[in-house]
């Protein structure tokens, strides 16, 4: 298993990214070979938050 910090690569910073924190959703890279279930770990372990859901898009 990767590095935590290896599976979330930055923040996405756009207009629309802003607009979902409303409602609780943020926007990352992470890396292309990550899965969810690796996603949801590292955010998980990064900020010490309960991780409902992982939506992906290529």
């Amino acid at each position: 298993m990767a590095n935590v910090y290896d599976i979330i690569i930055r923040p996405i910073i756009t207009e629309r990214s802003m607009e979902a924190t409303s409602t609780k959703k943020y926007v990352f890279e992470v890396a292309p070979t990550a899965g969810k279930v690796e996603i949801k770990n590292a955010v998980e372990q990064i900020f010490g938050v309960k991780v409902a859901k992982v939506n992906t898009i290529n």
